[in-house]
């Protein structure tokens, strides 16, 4: 019976065997036929696709952009007012409180400044400084407002902490106000007259104890440190396409909000409220400074054109008299 049992074992191999290599099994089967894509098939292998990925977290960083002092002729600091129950800033704004899958702009800005991975800086008025010497203390900030938090210490740097809030107690839905400074410049490097966000600053806008509505401005975020982030952050500026999205880096850089200006830099240093009392003056000055910067833009630029054009036709004139 033991050797009867053996050649029956012995026989049944050699048929799992001859099947295993048999012409056209799964074994033996060439590069591109159907038995590769048969369950069989690893679950970590992916199908090549042509088509683009939705994720940000591969594309490259944008640049920064650069101004050099030797390079300009012309320059003007605006300060403007962002309301986000405007519908041109609500992409700041929505969704007002984490939901799991999206976040606004300073329910992004808490974390990571709670998490060390982003400076940000005391708002003085009339003056921004980005220096280790005005770095916003967090704890401080956090007791301020009465936000409710844990502290750690945190494990790359031990001298400093991490703070965690639960998402319910980030006040993102009365930062219902931005302060946004931009810079224009007119570039003789390259004749074009451009546009720079320098920093933003998210206003919390809240009832105090007397009922009355106050705003406090929280600190300042200089653009340039917070470009990676913005740029890994997708927003959608078309409410009838969600599908439409564009990173925050992007929305700043394309000046795709609407913002008030309060303020635009001139020698007495003041905003449009220390010298228009009503609310009719004060609409009525933003209006005369967005014009004048328009018409101080397009003399500029006109101007620079034809001492351009005068510079080339002088040059010509001295090549051709040398000849």
């Amino acid at each position: 019976m033991k050797k009867i049992a053996l050649f029956v074992f012995a026989l049944f191999s050699s048929l799992i065997i001859y099947a295993q290599l048999a012409p056209g099994s799964a074994a033996t089967a060439r590069p591109g036929t159907a038995a590769q894509s048969r369950p069989e098939q690893k679950s970590s292998e992916q199908v090549p696709s042509d088509l683009p990925g939705l994720s940000l977290e591969k594309n490259k960083l944008p640049k920064a952009v650069s101004i050099q002092a030797d390079n300009i002729l012309w320059q003007r600091d605006v300060y403007r007012m962002l309301d986000l129950t405007k519908e041109k800033n609500a992409p700041l704004y929505h969704p007002a409180q984490p939901d799991g899958q999206r976040k606004n702009l300073f329910s992004m800005l808490f974390e990571l400044v709670a998490s060390n991975q982003l400076a940000v800086y005391e708002y003085m008025d009339k003056k921004e400084v980005f220096s280790d010497e005005y770095k916003v203390n967090m704890e401080e900030l956090l007791n301020r407002f009465w936000i409710p938090f844990e502290s750690t210490p945190d494990p790359k740097n031990p001298t400093l902490m991490v703070y965690t809030v639960d998402e319910a107690d980030i006040p993102s839905q009365e930062v219902t106000l931005y302060y946004v400074k931009e810079s224009y410049f007119l570039d003789q490097r390259n004749s074009s007259i451009r546009m720079k966000t320098i920093a933003f600053c998210p206003v919390l806008v809240r009832e105090d104890e007397m009922g009355e509505i106050r705003r406090y401005p929280l600190f300042w975020v200089a653009f340039d440190t917070a470009r990676e982030a913005l740029s890994r952050q997708t927003v959608s500026t078309n409410k009838y396409n969600s599908v439409n999205r564009i990173s925050l880096y992007d929305f700043f850089v394309q000046h795709q909000y609407q913002g008030d200006i309060y303020r635009v830099s001139n020698l007495m240093d003041q905003n449009i409220m220390d010298y228009c009392s009503t609310p009719e003056e004060i609409a009525a000055e933003q209006e005369r400074l967005e014009q004048e910067l328009k018409d101080i833009t397009a003399t500029l630029w006109s101007a620079h054109k034809k001492e351009s054009a005068s510079k080339g036709r002088k040059s010509s004139a001295n090549k051709s008299g040398k000849q």
